[in-house]
């Protein structure tokens, strides 16, 4: 049984990708094309159910450039999922993976429509995923984007405002625990400063959520530092107002720092500790998780390099581990991962469309790009 999933963004792309050949061809502008592709296949045995799983995805993706400061991209997200376990049946999904216009100056660029939003100084343990899920492990780093409209200024000493818009993204996003309100508008802003060999910012974004048209209003602090060794810090508060839950406060707090020792060809060292606390009032941790990551890359040459990552959770008592060797080619990429845990309790890196690593195994991954 073959099943096959169509969104309804698919539509909504291409009517913005004729609406902009259209305007394009009103001003007999020739545009300039470029189309590129990114093929991953990942073949996975673990011992969650005794089974292997094969994924394949395929990542189109289209170029323009036209006038002066104009230039789009158009890209779809094709998957097959197929697990021994459940033979004969492939899961297969087709749907947008970008699909935005953006204007941009020197100091200015404005995109409109299905794009990535990110930011944040955090490597692993991100306070600041909010509209999108990165994992450090893929080497694709794969995440779905927003429909938004977002505009960013940079200040001749190198600060810049980032303003943005989001509409039709009903579904739980990034680290959140609900969905926006159908057909209600999400806001918000970020302001970073340089001060020297330093950055803060500070960032703000409000929405309405499906459960029962609560808002919910956030606010962060974050910032870096270059001494000698890498130092940030991401800060969150996140407050709405539940009528029957008086937990009204989520806080989470990233500190995080890396440094390459001169051993043999430099090995790089990432650590990062998140803390998560709920409570009635801003600083009442009646309910707090702590994890711990660090994660160790080395080159053994100019093709091949050897990572691994782990973290701990503080509150469950539970490790997992990863190991990876990735040899690089001009348009190929080869990886095996060996992965253990004494629970489930990490997702796959090929997105949220992925089934569960189980407890320990392997993985193997290809990645062609043209």
């Amino acid at each position: 049984m073959i099943k096959t999933v169509y969104t309804n963004r698919t539509e909504k792309t291409f009517i913005i990708l004729l609406l902009f050949l259209t305007i394009n061809s009103l001003f007999a502008t020739v545009p300039q094309m470029n189309f590129s592709g990114r093929f991953s296949g990942l073949g996975q045995v673990s011992n969650a159910n005794d089974r292997i799983d094969f994924n394949v995805r395929y990542l189109p993706q289209l170029e323009v450039e036209f006038f002066s400061n104009f230039d789009a991209e158009f890209s779809g997200n094709i998957y097959s999922f197929a697990s021994s376990n459940a033979f004969g049946e492939i899961a297969k999904k087709i749907k947008p993976y970008r699909g935005w216009i953006r204007y941009r100056s020197a100091q200015v660029e404005i995109r409109l429509g299905l794009q990535k939003i990110n930011f944040g100084p955090a490597r692993i343990l991100r306070s600041l995923s909010w509209f999108e899920q990165l994992d450090p492990k893929d080497p694709l780093q794969f995440a779905d984007g927003v429909n938004a409209l977002r505009m960013q200024y940079y200040f001749q000493n190198n600060a810049n405002v980032w303003l943005w818009g989001l509409y039709g993204n009903d579904n739980p996003k990034g680290l959140e625990m609900f969905g926006t309100k159908e057909n209600t508008p999400e806001f918000g802003g970020r302001f970073q400063y340089p001060f020297g060999n330093a950055e803060l910012a500070v960032t703000a974004h409000h929405r309405i959520l499906l459960l029962d048209g609560i808002a919910e209003n956030r606010i962060a602090l974050d910032g870096f530092w270059d001494a000698g060794v890498g130092l940030w810090f991401e800060s969150v508060v996140i407050q709405t107002d539940y009528e029957e839950n008086k937990l009204d406060y989520r806080t989470f707090l990233t500190l995080g720092t890396d440094y390459t020792f001169p051993v043999g060809n430099g090995v790089t060292a990432t650590a990062e500790h998140l803390r998560i606390s709920m409570g009635e009032t801003l600083f009442d941790d009646q309910s707090k998780n702590d994890i711990t990551a660090v994660s160790l890359s080395y080159p053994l040459g100019m093709m091949d390099r050897l990572s691994c990552f782990s973290y701990y959770s503080w509150d469950s008592d539970t490790p997992f581990h990863y190991f990876s060797w990735q040899r690089t080619y001009d348009r190929w990429i080869f990886q095996l991962n060996v992965y253990w845990s004494l629970e489930v309790n990490s997702p796959s890196f090929t997105g949220k469309d992925n089934r569960e690593l189980g407890t320990n195994g392997f993985q193997f991954m290809v990645i062609f790009n043209h």
